[in-house]
């Protein structure tokens, strides 16, 4: 597998009044209207966080200030977070045009008024040529939304106006920018939905990549009232813990050189499996070799980050890697200790469990030693020993059942 980068950035248009949630956005923009006792804007970027992008960068407009007071200059799971405010309202397109300055080269761009659950890195990998690959909910009511006209291989070719009739595909609010769409955008107040989209469809510049997760839009009172519920719902997932040496990457003994992994056959495919299917993905693992003298401790955190790079070219992501370095005989004294993270203890799983929102029910993990499961059965979460071959094929039988 090749070393592709983790998207840079992932901005998030978070500049509009919303006019019809009424009197609730007098005083507060509508991404910071109030959804299970937060703002809504924490759910959405601890989403995007979650996904390993560097940057995230807040577009804001309408009581702008409001936003950059909260968030700017913070960091959320290792995200840098960023705000910068238009001077006058500029549309979705108008903002993207005022900050180019301000954008990579190749970028995720969010509603900040929606929740999509899609995996974020799978729409790269639907781009091809065009400038704009759009994230589209299969089914949702005609009624509600337009829809959008998509071939079999994934163009866009058009957009329907609301129709009781139709049930999608919709328009999910998610989108992977070239920044080259900027010469599209003229100036002034521009909308990407309905001035530039259409434009670079009928060009053939626009593609859609198909997805089934959950969806929700706040801009309305009815579905405001849903999302006290349905947001917490999907900030709730599933768990799958992985063993790093002989499930992700060949155990040849104290690996820790980028230049010499070997990747189990199927990995990256696996990891991604499970990102589409809504699952949270850690590793944990053992690295004695750091306690026995075999390779600084530091070089555990080269070695993931380069992992990292690797599974984003893949369109897959783990969403944190957690290891124990230490061993109760170890020579160098500062990691001689029974440690209580240290496998087959449980400490790295109810770690996990503690700081993240992970639903146990139906969540496991996969190791290749007895002691791997012994940690996992600690914590009331079924251990599944995989023994070599395929890990995408063991993976897949394991969602199956």
């Amino acid at each position: 597998m090749a070393e592709p980068a983790v998207p840079a950035q992932a901005a998030i248009l978070v500049g509009g009044r919303g006019t019809r949630l009424g009197a609730l956005t007098n005083a507060i923009p509508k991404p910071m209207v109030e959804v299970a006792g937060r703002p809504f804007l924490d759910w959405l970027i601890e989403e995007v966080a979650r996904f390993g992008i560097p940057r995230i960068t807040l577009l804001a407009g309408y009581l702008g200030r409001t936003i950059a007071d909260r968030y700017d200059g913070t960091q959320v799971r290792g995200s840098r977070i960023e705000v910068v405010i238009e001077p006058e309202p500029l549309g979705t397109g108008g903002g993207l045009r005022l900050f180019a300055d301000r954008l990579e080269p190749e970028f995720l761009l969010l509603n900040g008024d929606t929740r999509f659950d899609v995996n974020l890195l799978d729409l790269p990998l639907q781009a091809g040529d065009a400038l704009a690959t759009l994230a589209l909910r299969r089914t949702a009511p005609g009624a509600r939304y337009g829809t959008v006209q998509v071939t079999a291989d994934g163009r866009i070719t058009g957009f329907a106006a609301r129709d009781p009739g139709r049930t999608g595909p919709i328009n999910g609010g998610i989108y992977w920018l070239r920044r080259a769409i900027l010469d599209h955008i003229g100036p002034g107040a521009v909308s990407l939905e309905s001035e530039v989209f259409p434009k670079l469809a009928e060009a053939g510049l626009l593609r859609g990549g198909l997805y089934d997760g959950d969806f929700i839009d706040i801009g309305i009172p009815e579905d405001l009232a849903a999302a006290q519920t349905v947001i917490p719902a999907m900030a709730r997932r599933r768990a799958v813990f992985l063993d790093r040496d002989g499930v992700l990457i060949e155990d040849t003994g104290w690996p820790h050189d980028p230049a010499q992994v070997r990747w189990m056959p199927g990995a990256a495919a696996a990891v991604k499996r499970l990102n589409d299917a809504g699952h949270f993905v850690f590793v944990v693992t053992n690295q004695a070799g750091v306690a026995k003298g075999k390779f600084p401790e530091s070089q555990v955190g080269v070695m993931h980050r380069w992992m990292a790079g690797v599974l984003a070219g893949a369109g897959a992501h783990v969403d944190a890697f957690e290891y124990s370095p230490n061993h109760p005989e170890a020579p160098l004294p500062a990691y001689r200790l029974d440690c209580r993270r240290r496998k087959p203890k449980p400490g790295m799983i109810e770690d996990l469990l503690a700081a993240w929102p992970i639903r146990v029910e139906g969540s496991f993990l996969i190791g290749d030693k007895d002691s791997d499961i012994a940690a996992a059965a600690a914590c009331g979460v079924p251990g599944h020993l995989f023994q070599g071959g395929d890990l995408d094929a063991f993976v897949a039988r394991l969602l199956r059942a």
